[in-house]
This record gives C-alpha cells, structure tokens and sequence, in this order.
C-alpha cells in the first residue's frame, strides 16, 4: 500500500470527517449523518461466490477505501446503509466500472449471506417457521427480503479537473435509441475544482463544511495560487487529522507543539510559520554575512522579540 493509500484510508476512517464528506454529497451540508451513527464494516475483503452449482462457484475479491455502515432512524424504524468512499490521488478514466463492481459484489454478498442464513435457520427470530416457495428456494432470496443500500463516494484529493466519464453510458458508444436500455451507473464525486467557493466555511460564513474536510479540500483546490496563505488563515479552526493532511497536499507546513493535540488554530498555526520562516531566514543570512555563531541568535532574539533560545533551537540543524 502506497503512502497515498495509507494517508487517506486513514483519514477518512474519521467518522467525523467521514460524515462531513457524506452530508456534503448528499445533503448539501446539512448535518444529517451523525458520526456516532457510523459503525466500520469490513472493507478489507469483499469475498462473494456464484455460480449455477458449487463446482463452478469463484471467489471474486476486492477491497474498499473505506465502508461504513450508518444507523438511520426513519417512521421509528431503524435502517442500515453501507456508505463507501473512494480515494482517489488521480483521475480515474474507468471509475463507474469499478465503483459499480464495489457495489454489485456488495449487493451479491447480500444475497449470498441470506441463501446461507437459509439453509442453517429453521425458523426467524419470532420463531415462525422459514418456509421457502421454490422460486424463494431458487433465488435464495424470499419475496420481502430488501437490501441495505450502498452509496459509494469518489473523493479527488488532487486539484486537477475532474475530465473523465462520471457514468457508465459516458464510457459506452452505442445507438442513442439503445441507451433507455442499457443499465446506467453514475459517480458521486467530490471533486475540489468542483466545489464552489462559497461552500466552502470560512472564519464568518457557514459554508457547507463541519470539519477541516472543506479547509483541506479548499486548499488542494487553490494550493497552486498565491493566495493559499489567505486561504489557509481565513479557515475555522481545524482538527489535528485535517491539518496533517493539509501540510502533505501543500508546501505549507504548521509550526504546532507536538506535545499539544486536537484543534489546530489556523490563523496562529500559520503566524507562528511565517515567524519561523522568518527567523530562519535570518539565521542564513547572518550565517552568508559570516557573523559568529553566538552572536547571531542575540541578534535575531532582539530583531523578532523572540527568546535566544529559540533563535537557538532552529540554529541546531545547520549548525556546524
């Protein structure tokens, strides 16, 4: 697994930020998805055979970013709904047939388990008795069975255009009177160049972002302009996972104290870079200038009203 892989598979296996990025999709923002309504499913091996017979059964195996199930309250009833993500570092040109796969082997291992819930329950859990018709017995599958739905979400962390087929009729070239006859598949992509501006939340507007998800997705969108740093200073607040993952998609690195966890202040967290940018500056210059070394962190302590100390501390990797 590559460093991309690692990084945000991680990431999203926030349920806050998992459940950011789902409202967004779904809700336009509103927070519907609670994160203490999501539950990790198994992503790592999706396994479903089929076949007419056990003999010319074959595993098909795949394995999701990441797979939650959400417990959602609907008419005093609860519903379940498998909500997966896909990372994706680049644009993907075969991505509804893939997603479609994750989906459909999903799907099939629903089948699979309740044929083989089945063939090993006598009765259900009211202690009827589990009588199957032949075509019930056929399909493994009875009448008024349904299946827990699956969304999956195509999730860019790149800032290039989104230009590939976000549908499997996209990718087909056939008659358009054949199309209202050939199943269709469609993405649900998140993609930064896609998101408008004034989705995004900012020190003062409620965009549609509840956590640093909107910050790092604003961030990769515009990482390649000028204006980034002001970017990165009018953004609330943000969660120590989101900044971690901002400072690997940008040139922008946070000076925080590692003994210090949790919510990142992005206005001090990029004050106190640009202090150290600043100092360090110095030091090289006063260092080109041929200054003694111990004269040079007395001379930056007073010029950026910083203790010695500190000069000091940043003087240790280019001392010599």
């Amino acid at each position: 697994m590559g460093k991309f892989d690692t990084l945000t598979k991680k990431y999203m296996s926030n349920p806050d930020i998992f459940a950011d990025a789902f409202n967004y999709l779904i809700y336009n923002g509103r927070q519907v998805i609670k994160p203490e309504a999501l539950r990790d499913a198994d992503a790592t091996e999706v396994i479903v055979t089929y076949g007419a017979n056990e003999k010319e059964k074959l595993p098909v195996q795949k394995t999701r970013d990441n797979l939650q199930v959400w417990a959602v309250k609907c008419d005093d009833e609860t519903k379940y709904v498998l909500l997966g993500s896909e990372n994706q570092s680049k644009v993907h040109f075969a991505m509804p047939v893939r997603n479609m796969l994750y989906d459909s082997i999903n799907y099939a291992a629903q089948v699979d388990a309740a044929h083989k819930s089945y063939k090993c329950l006598k009765a259900d859990e009211d202690g009827i008795k589990i009588e199957l018709t032949s075509e019930e017995f056929l399909s493994g599958f009875r009448k008024d069975d349904k299946l827990i739905p699956v969304i999956t979400a195509v999730i860019l962390f790149n800032n290039d255009e989104w230009d590939a087929p976000t549908s499997i009729h996209e990718m087909i070239d056939a008659p358009k009177e054949l199309l209202p006859f050939i199943a269709d598949y469609k993405l649900n992509l998140i993609s930064p160049q896609k998101i408008a501006d004034n989705d995004f939340t900012t020190k003062g507007h409620q965009g549609k972002f509840s956590t640093g998800f909107g910050t790092l997705m604003q961030v990769i969108k515009h990482q390649n302009e000028m204006n980034v740093v002001d970017i990165i200073k009018s953004a609330p607040d943000v969660d120590s996972d989101s900044a971690d993952m901002i400072e690997e998609f940008s040139n922008f690195k946070f000076d925080r104290d590692p003994e210090k966890k949790g919510v990142i202040d992005m206005c001090k967290g990029i004050e106190l870079y640009t202090l150290k940018t600043q100092v360090e500056g110095a030091i090289k210059a006063l260092r080109e200038m041929k200054y003694p070394e111990e004269e040079i962190a007395e001379n930056v302590a007073k010029i950026f009203n910083v203790t010695e100390d500190y000069v000091k501390e940043l003087m240790i990797p280019e001392a010599v």
